[in-house]
């Protein structure tokens, strides 16, 4: 898909005449991309790389200080022509090596100006630094001769016995994990905890100070240097960091994989051997400090380093995979290449892809990472803000003019400045300014629905829980959960020997006062009130314990649904009068109560015959329909089920210091909608999802300004 390089060019006489050769020390190394030949240019010095095609090697190879440019471009014509490197391409070829310093010339100051162009190296580094704000590297070691005194011990990890090894220890962590994941799940909900942060911030240290020497070792291990290691300040926090990027220059696919996975293969080591500390220590600081190092060495990696869509090691493994070097760059130049091509009209726009298949990949990751990107960085920035409100404005300012106004004014000079647009310049600008007064236009004008989403439970309007009505032992169940039941059938068997027992003894206390009432009686009424008194006592003792082994026998107060999931858990379980065994429901009818957010209310109340849909959890293509929809104006704190909050997994914040989960950190308004039963949807008692409310249209701009002063007059109050 490439186009051929152009043959000729106006400007080689400033150049044909000079002579120019590769620096001493530069090395040339062989590589494979995609199944094509290719060459790695490698600075020892600068320890950078740069990738040239065949054609372009014999070129440089030529070039031997004695011979002109000329000279050297014609020998390549007649010993190769089909894959001899065009002028423009030759002048392109000599300006990078230029600027990178590669070259020994006698260039006058007139030919470097045609380099002018490629000095642009400068200012992007100075872009890339603004742009990384929030990782900024600083150098502080050179490891080369630590890794290789160190090497004969640690290649061994390296090895197909180490990965033996590696996976038989890993595999067992994972079991473990899986028969304490209880345990391993309560101990998460405080790993946030302000007691733990210290703990937390050692255990990421001491991880990632490992993972990186994981990179370096294995790197040395394949005959890459190592010569820069030191920290870089992860949203203002250190967080150390190593330069492997001599693993590019190996031959071999496999080893630059191996490379950028090895500080995950190192960690998820560490996250093993921390998982067997942790499940055989008790409570303490061990315990503590093994369960944060398996957690950062496991949901970190998997979380962070493994996502393509950020340049850590899930980067550069996709791009060795793919045999894409450079692949973020490219991404964006294939983008820009077919804004030139379809919107400008550049007819053979710079192409980075070979194949259309290679363009449309490229393409995609260019759009996922940039608005992975743009989503990361947002969260960053709220996260810092909550901690540090001045920083995080710092932060979102740099980041700002880095990610927008920086990109924009390299934009607007491009349409001025850029050659290639000279005949297409006017088309160029007017797509530009078209573009945006369209979106602006859209996002301003154009009225769109406004939705506002509120998360709730689905709970049957008719139902009624079912408690045992004494102490005794669960014998049997004869109702089935999730079968209809009628009034008054039997649910469950209780047996209690010790009811019996006092049953017994109840009816002789009776018969006795009977007896003793009987002979205060014949003996002239002589203490027959106190007598009487006696026997009201037994028979009221004898009739609550017939009660109670009434209640032995538990039964439906309703028509409807037996629901008790844990049931057979209970067979033969002593259980204790007023213990909840399950509940009974009607399917007929079923309220869902939402939860409304207060920054939503306001509209909600306005707009009070809105049109809403409600959708659950597994169910996102089936839209239930609502009957009637009530809104509870009182403003409330206490959520109707803690499978909304956050302690139960749910979208709404709770109160940490509530055991319940049913406290909101805020209040919120209750809607109540009212639905019936539906072929196309499955309702259940207790089911979580969603409802959308419509409420009136307005344009997207304006939708979006307020959505952002609600978040800050809630978040940072202003």
């Amino acid at each position: 898909m490439a186009d051929a390089p152009q043959m000729f060019s106006e400007s080689w006489h400033r150049i044909a005449g000079q002579r120019v050769q590769l620096r001493p020390g530069v090395d040339v190394r062989r590589q494979q991309y995609r199944g094509e030949l290719w060459y790695v240019v490698h600075d020892p010095f600068t320890n950078a790389f740069y990738r040239i095609r065949p054609g372009a090697r014999r070129f440089l190879l030529h070039l031997n200080g004695r011979e002109t440019i000329e000279d050297a471009w014609r020998r390549c014509l007649r010993e190769d022509p089909a894959a001899a490197p065009g002028q423009s391409e030759v002048i392109q070829l000599l300006g990078q090596l230029h600027q990178a310093s590669l070259l020994q010339s006698d260039l006058t100051p007139d030919s470097r100006q045609l380099f002018e162009r490629l000095r642009r190296h400068q200012q992007a580094k100075v872009r890339s630094t603004l742009s990384s704000v929030l990782f900024l590297r600083i150098p502080l070691w050179d490891p080369d001769r630590f890794l290789k005194k160190l090497l004969p011990v640690v290649r061994p990890v390296f090895s197909w016995a180490g990965f033996a090894v590696w996976s038989l220890v890993v595999l067992a962590a994972v079991k473990v994990a899986v028969d304490h994941r209880e345990q391993l799940f309560t101990y998460g909900q405080d790993v946030l905890a302000p007691g733990n942060l210290v703990l937390l911030f050692t255990a990421f240290i001491v991880t990632k100070i490992l993972h990186e020497f994981g990179h370096a070792f294995a790197c040395r291990t394949f005959g890459g240097e190592v010569h820069q290691m030191g920290f870089m300040l992860l949203v203002f926090s250190p967080v150390p960091y190593m330069d492997a990027t001599a693993s590019w220059a190996f031959r071999e696919r496999w080893r630059r994989v191996w490379v950028g996975a090895a500080g995950m293969y190192v960690e998820l080591f560490i996250a093993a051997l921390a998982t067997f500390v942790w499940a055989g220590t008790g409570a303490g600081l061990t315990n503590s400090l093994a369960y944060n190092v398996m957690f950062v060495a496991s949901v970190s990696t998997l979380l962070f380093n493994l996502n393509p869509l950020l340049r850590f090691d899930g980067y550069y493994i996709l791009s060795d995979l793919s045999d894409t070097p450079n692949l973020h760059q490219r991404s964006r130049t294939q983008m820009f290449s077919w804004a030139e091509k379809h919107l400008f009209g550049l007819p053979n726009p710079a192409q980075p892809a070979a194949t259309r298949r290679e363009a449309a990949f490229l393409g995609l990751f260019g759009i996922a990472s940039g608005l992975y990107r743009i989503f990361v960085f947002t969260l960053i920035i709220l996260f810092v803000a909550d901690k540090f409100f001045g920083l995080g404005l710092l932060a979102a300012v740099m980041g700002g003019f880095a990610l927008l106004v920086l990109p924009i004014f390299k934009f607007i000079r491009y349409l001025a400045r850029e050659p290639r647009l000279d005949r297409q310049r006017p088309r160029a600008i007017g797509v530009t300014v078209g573009i945006l007064a369209a979106t602006l236009a859209f996002l301003a004008f154009f009225p769109w629905p406004h939705h506002t989403y509120a998360p709730g439970v689905l709970q049957a309007r008719e139902q009624a829980q079912v408690f045992s009505g004494a102490d005794g032992q669960i014998t049997e169940f004869t109702a089935v959960s999730g079968q209809p039941v009628h009034k008054g059938d039997l649910i469950a068997h209780m047996a209690n020997p010790e009811l019996q027992l006092r049953l017994t003894a109840a009816e002789a206390r009776l018969r006795q006062a009977r007896l003793q009432e009987n002979v205060a009686l014949e003996q002239g009424g002589a203490g027959l009130r106190a007598m009487r008194t006696k026997r009201e006592a037994a028979e009221a003792e004898l009739a609550d314990l017939v009660q109670r082994r009434r209640d032995l026998e538990v039964r439906a107060p309703l028509d409807g649904v037996w629901v008790a999931p844990r049931a057979g858990d209970l067979n033969g379980q002593l259980i204790a009068r007023g213990h909840l065994l399950g509940i009974i429901i009607q399917t007929q009818e079923f309220d869902f109560m939402a939860v409304v957010p207060q920054q939503d209310s306001s509209r909600l109340f306005a707009y009070i015959d809105t049109a809403a849909e409600l959708r659950f959890r597994g169910q996102a293509g089936q839209v239930v329909s609502i009957r009637e929809l009530q809104l509870v104006p009182g403003r409330q704190n206490v959520l109707p089920t803690p499978a909304l909050g956050w302690a139960g997994g749910g979208p709404v914040k709770v109160r940490p210091d509530d055991p319940e989960g049913l406290q909101t950190a805020e209040p919120y308004f209750k809607a109540i909608a009212r639905v019936s039963t539906s072929p196309d949807a499955v309702l259940l008692h207790g089911q979580t999802g969603y409802i959308r409310f419509t409420t009136g249209k307005e344009p997207l701009l304006q939708q979006g300004w307020r959505r952002i002063r609600q978040m800050l007059q809630q978040r940072y109050q202003i």
